[in-house]
């Protein structure tokens, strides 16, 4: 593969800034055609990108002779259908998070994929990211010592005067997102503490609807446990009763301690033992997503395999999502 001719299934929200410019300002990456169901919509957005094609029918993209590698980017409910349809093709496929609304799920998706040798990602993309590395290299390279526990504190609090929100949003539907959102956010961040501090060993977790505003879970509760023996605690809440937003992660060793945000963009704050305080100010990306898409164009072409986002990876952190939450498939 000279160059990864892109086809785009859902071009919403997430494709404006964070993911689809990317695609065609890196170099040998160029998008062919996107979908949409909303024939104005999708009409519009090609416009808007400068973007030949346009369709309102998933199978003329994932079928499209040009097109080598498919980006979905619909809700979680219709990833595995497309998913499946763009194995059948033999085109590499590129999902947004999470990888489907089950576990079940997203290991037939997998299952489909490896059958045929086909290149698969899930876009967790925040293991490409700058700050997210430079906290990798100071966990790995000992300079906070021993990591000994990790604490998450994650809460949004909702309108609860808008009666119709949940109809608006298709986040909070269970039946389209899996959950709520902490299956939006928490897949993210399950994600990240894996790729940061290792792999999770053992979860224990409860959920709650506490406003019953909607029908899936807003608040959640996890104890972790780290095959390397690191304990963690994480608290994800999205209800009327908090009262503002928090995006906290502290990871404790013996030699110093990191504070920073896994949604928010602000620098990285490392405190040492002895009290004194270095700072990290690496700001996102103008497109957040484009150093995942990067790594994966190069490994489309160059088979380099140094991307860490697989479909492996995808499946597990929708196991470790069903484990907290209860909703075992």
């Amino acid at each position: 593969m000279k160059q990864v001719n892109w086809g785009v299934i859902g071009v919403g929200n997430v494709c404006e800034v964070k993911s689809v410019p990317a695609m065609y300002k890196i170099s040998n990456s160029k998008v062919i055609a996107v979908m949409r169901r909303d024939v104005d919509k999708a009409k519009d957005y090609a416009k808007r990108h400068k973007i030949e094609m346009w369709t309102t029918d998933a199978d003329e993209v994932i079928n499209h002779p040009e097109i080598n590698a498919i980006y979905i980017a619909t809700p979680p409910k219709y990833h595995k259908a497309y998913a499946l349809k763009v194995a059948e093709a033999g085109k590499a496929c590129y999902i947004e998070k999470p990888m489907a609304i089950t576990h079940d799920e997203c290991v037939e998706i997998e299952k489909a994929f490896k059958s045929k040798n086909l290149p698969l990602y899930i876009a967790y993309y925040r293991t490409c990211l700058p700050n997210f590395l430079k906290a990798k290299e100071l966990i790995d390279y000992g300079t906070l010592g021993t990591v000994l526990n990790i604490q998450m504190n994650t809460s949004k609090p909702l309108d609860v005067l808008d009666p119709d929100y949940h109809k608006r949003n298709w986040r909070v539907d269970p039946k389209i997102a899996g959950d709520g959102y902490f299956y939006d956010l928490g897949s993210h961040q399950l994600n990240i503490l894996e790729f940061l501090i290792g792999d999770i060993d053992h979860i224990q977790g409860l959920a709650a609807n506490q406003s019953k505003i909607y029908k899936s879970n807003d608040v959640v509760v996890a104890n972790m446990l780290f095959k390397n023996n690191v304990v963690g605690t994480c608290f994800w809440a999205f209800n009327h009763g908090i009262p503002g937003r928090q995006d906290e992660l502290t990871i404790n060793g013996s030699k110093a301690t990191l504070k920073m945000a896994c949604f928010k963009d602000t620098p990285l704050l490392l405190i040492h033992a002895d009290g004194s305080k270095e700072t990290f100010d690496i700001p996102y990306p103008e497109h957040v997503q484009q150093p995942m898409i990067q790594s994966i164009v190069n490994d489309l072409i160059h088979k380099t395999k140094k991307t860490y986002s697989t479909g492996k990876i995808g499946a597990k952190t929708n196991y470790w999502l069903e484990q907290i939450s209860g909703l075992v498939s």
